[in-house]
């Protein structure tokens, strides 16, 4: 660039430079120098001659010279070196301060939270990347972020960027935590509800279980947003990437390319209610941990010895739950039928329009619906059919994995209280599956 800048001053500077000599001067100097008769030049032009073959020589070094520093310059820059490629190959992955963190959390991108890091992106470790914007990754979120993973980025596919939360985050995240822990606490009528111990026949069976106190909705992506950026908060990165949610399986779920799912169901506010999927079984499991651990911070002594984990339901106190003390069957509210006598659906599920069809009707939801929708059961719980299938213990003591309820992609079979599991043994993230939290009563 500065070669040609000169390049640019040199021709501008000979452009505007004055003439020598004026027209006459010129006309007189040329008919001067005309030989004479005898075909000699007369001795008062032997001047002006010598100027001319001085400027023709001029005129012939300078143009050498000039090709010269042209098609060096081109050489330059067609051999210069590429920093990228060499300074990339041993450059030390640094920590990259990008932007902040609530609308588009994973999105992203956050497209899913694996962002896909090219061998050029190696150029930014040896400068400030403060002010990089990655808009097509992160739109409309601004995260101070991170790389973490391996030591160099052309080992690595794929870099999971873990969200440094503002000070303004976290004072909001705390405000939210907070407001969960006191609904635990003082076993708030709004967000949980008492199953009282009890007896009931359970496949075939006599069933005794403890009482026990359970969630009226299914976790929500608030709520599990809240654990997670709490678990930041705490400097507990492991969990943090243990549990967070795989948003891939929206697109891997239809197989119709990149889902926009991905980047706004778990981030954007709009879908704070909903409930939250796409999370593993341990991430369901490190949540509950994480409830128990921060109310207990928060609970006198003689709270203390009234108070269990939190955990996943086993499938006979979800069971007992649905049915509302064994009193509705095969679904939480009252007949066997799944819409009401005004023909309103009272689920959220894939309702087919007849037994040979592939076609299905709509009962107002796509996918999920927030978590407060359509009516309770008779214990005030939400969507004990269809919605998310919800993960539930099948056995207490090995932990046996299953769902119940079915999903808002489940057939009315499925969504029955007792209908067959489709995701018997499954422990991955899926669009389908979440869950709510139960805690023994002593």
């Amino acid at each position: 660039m500065n070669e040609q800048h000169e390049l640019e001053q040199l021709f501008y500077a000979a452009k505007h430079q004055p003439p020598l000599y004026s027209l006459e001067n010129a006309q007189h100097a040329f008919l001067a120098n005309l030989p004479t008769t005898t075909g000699e030049v007369s001795p008062n032009n032997k001047s002006f001659f010598s100027l001319k073959i001085w400027i023709i020589m001029l005129t012939i070094a300078s143009t050498i010279v000039l090709t010269i520093f042209i098609h060096s310059s081109n050489e330059n820059t067609v051999n210069a070196p590429i920093t990228v490629s060499q300074k990339s190959k041993d450059a030390p992955v640094k920590k990259m301060e990008l932007l902040s963190s609530e609308t588009q959390f994973f999105s992203n991108n956050i497209r899913e939270n694996m962002l896909y890091v090219p061998p050029f992106f190696e150029e930014f470790t040896d400068t400030s990347t403060k002010d990089m914007e990655f808009s097509p990754v992160f739109s409309n979120y601004s995260a101070n972020l991170h790389v973490n993973g391996a030591n160099k980025l052309e080992q690595m596919e794929e870099v999971y960027l873990i969200p440094k939360l503002t000070e303004e985050e976290i004072k909001k995240n705390n405000k939210q935590k907070k407001a969960m822990l006191k609904a635990l606490e003082k076993s708030s009528k709004k967000s949980y509800a008492l199953v009282p111990s009890s007896k009931f026949e359970y496949q075939g069976k006599m069933t005794s279980v403890q009482a026990f106190l359970i969630q009226k909705t299914e976790v929500s992506n608030l709520e599990y947003r809240t654990c997670l950026f709490d678990l930041l908060i705490q400097g507990r990165e492991d969990d943090f990437l243990k549990a967070r949610p795989d948003h891939k399986q929206w697109s891997l779920l239809t197989k119709q390319g990149e889902n926009l799912l991905e980047d706004l169901y778990f981030s954007h506010p709009a879908y704070d209610n909903y409930p939250v999927v796409n999370i593993s079984r341990e991430g369901a499991e490190i949540y509950c941990k994480w409830l128990t651990q921060e109310v207990y911070k928060v609970l006198d002594d003689k709270k203390k010895t009234q108070f269990s984990n939190l955990r996943l339901p086993v499938r006979e106190e979800w069971v007992l739950a649905a049915s509302a003390d064994g009193k509705h069957g095969p679904y939480a509210w009252t007949g066997a039928f799944t819409r009401n006598s005004s023909g309103c659906f009272l689920a959220n599920y894939q309702p087919m329009i007849d037994s040979d069809s592939s076609s299905y009707q709509a009962d107002g939801g796509l996918f999920t619906v927030r978590v407060d929708s359509y009516f309770p059961n008779d214990f005030g719980l939400y969507n004990m059919n269809g919605n998310v299938a919800e993960m539930v213990y099948n056995d207490i003591k090995t932990k046996a994995a299953g769902t119940a309820g079915g999903a808002w992609n489940s057939t009315d079979e499925e969504i029955k209280i007792l209908g067959p599991d489709p995701y018997a043994g499954v422990t991955t993230a899926n669009p389908a599956i979440g869950f709510r939290v139960v805690m023994t009563v002593k």
